[in-house]
Protein backbone atom coordinates (compact mmCIF):
# COMPACT_ATOMS: atom_id res chain seq x y z
CA UNK A 1 0.00 0.00 0.00
CA UNK A 2 1.32 3.24 -1.36
CA UNK A 3 0.51 7.00 -0.44
CA UNK A 4 0.66 8.76 -3.69
CA UNK A 5 1.26 12.76 -3.15
CA UNK A 6 0.97 14.16 -6.40
CA UNK A 7 1.92 18.27 -6.65
CA UNK A 8 2.03 19.04 -10.17
CA UNK A 9 -1.58 19.63 -12.30
CA UNK A 10 -3.50 17.21 -13.53
CA UNK A 11 -2.37 17.64 -17.18
CA UNK A 12 1.26 17.41 -16.17
CA UNK A 13 3.30 14.25 -16.99
CA UNK A 14 3.87 13.78 -13.06
CA UNK A 15 -0.12 12.96 -13.01
CA UNK A 16 0.20 10.98 -16.19
CA UNK A 17 2.84 8.80 -14.54
CA UNK A 18 1.30 8.24 -10.91
CA UNK A 19 -1.71 7.37 -12.59
CA UNK A 20 0.04 4.71 -14.38
CA UNK A 21 1.53 3.58 -10.83
CA UNK A 22 -1.15 3.61 -9.08
CA UNK A 23 -2.38 0.08 -7.02
CA UNK A 24 -5.91 -1.04 -6.08
CA UNK A 25 -5.15 -0.24 -2.54
CA UNK A 26 -2.88 2.98 -3.04
CA UNK A 27 -4.27 6.19 -2.03
CA UNK A 28 -3.51 9.93 -3.40
CA UNK A 29 -2.72 12.91 -1.42
CA UNK A 30 -3.34 16.09 -4.00
CA UNK A 31 -1.02 18.85 -2.78
CA UNK A 32 0.01 22.56 -4.42
CA UNK A 33 -0.93 22.76 -7.92
CA UNK A 34 -2.40 19.28 -7.82
CA UNK A 35 -5.57 20.54 -6.34
CA UNK A 36 -6.77 22.20 -9.44
CA UNK A 37 -8.01 18.85 -10.02
CA UNK A 38 -11.34 20.40 -8.25
CA UNK A 39 -12.00 22.36 -11.27
CA UNK A 40 -12.45 18.98 -13.37
CA UNK A 41 -14.46 16.51 -11.52
CA UNK A 42 -14.21 14.67 -14.85
CA UNK A 43 -10.75 13.97 -14.52
CA UNK A 44 -9.73 10.27 -14.92
CA UNK A 45 -7.88 9.68 -11.59
CA UNK A 46 -11.25 10.68 -9.79
CA UNK A 47 -12.95 7.42 -11.56
CA UNK A 48 -9.86 5.06 -10.74
CA UNK A 49 -9.20 6.00 -7.04
CA UNK A 50 -12.85 7.09 -6.39
CA UNK A 51 -12.82 6.95 -2.46
CA UNK A 52 -8.61 6.86 -2.08
CA UNK A 53 -7.91 10.11 -3.69
CA UNK A 54 -8.08 13.40 -1.06
CA UNK A 55 -7.88 17.37 -2.01
CA UNK A 56 -5.62 19.27 0.98
CA UNK A 57 -7.42 21.94 2.43
CA UNK A 58 -4.93 24.42 2.56
CA UNK A 59 -3.63 24.38 -0.68
CA UNK A 60 -7.65 24.70 -2.09
CA UNK A 61 -8.39 27.49 -0.15
CA UNK A 62 -4.60 28.78 -0.99
CA UNK A 63 -6.12 29.00 -4.31
CA UNK A 64 -9.53 29.79 -3.54
CA UNK A 65 -11.21 25.90 -4.92
CA UNK A 66 -13.03 25.04 -1.29
CA UNK A 67 -16.34 25.95 -2.59
CA UNK A 68 -15.71 24.07 -5.43
CA UNK A 69 -14.11 21.15 -3.79
CA UNK A 70 -17.20 21.46 -1.75
CA UNK A 71 -19.49 21.78 -4.80
CA UNK A 72 -18.65 18.82 -6.48
CA UNK A 73 -18.48 16.64 -3.17
CA UNK A 74 -14.41 15.68 -3.89
CA UNK A 75 -13.03 14.74 -0.07
CA UNK A 76 -10.34 17.13 1.35
CA UNK A 77 -8.30 16.67 4.48
CA UNK A 78 -6.35 19.30 6.49
CA UNK A 79 -2.52 18.74 7.56
CA UNK A 80 -3.42 16.66 10.22
CA UNK A 81 -5.54 14.22 8.11
CA UNK A 82 -2.35 14.11 5.76
CA UNK A 83 -0.19 13.05 8.85
CA UNK A 84 -2.73 10.55 9.56
CA UNK A 85 -2.92 9.42 6.28
CA UNK A 86 0.63 9.13 6.16
CA UNK A 87 0.90 6.72 8.84
CA UNK A 88 -1.74 4.57 7.31
CA UNK A 89 0.34 3.56 4.41
CA UNK A 90 3.73 1.43 4.14
CA UNK A 91 4.91 3.99 1.55
CA UNK A 92 4.70 7.08 0.09
CA UNK A 93 6.20 8.57 -3.51
CA UNK A 94 5.82 12.23 -4.07
CA UNK A 95 5.13 13.24 -7.57
CA UNK A 96 7.48 16.86 -8.80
Amino acid sequence: MILHILTKAPDSSASTQMQQAIGGQDAVLLIEEAVTAALDPTWEAWQQCQSRIFLLSEDLVSRGLTNIAADNELPTLEVDGFVALTEQYEKAVTWY
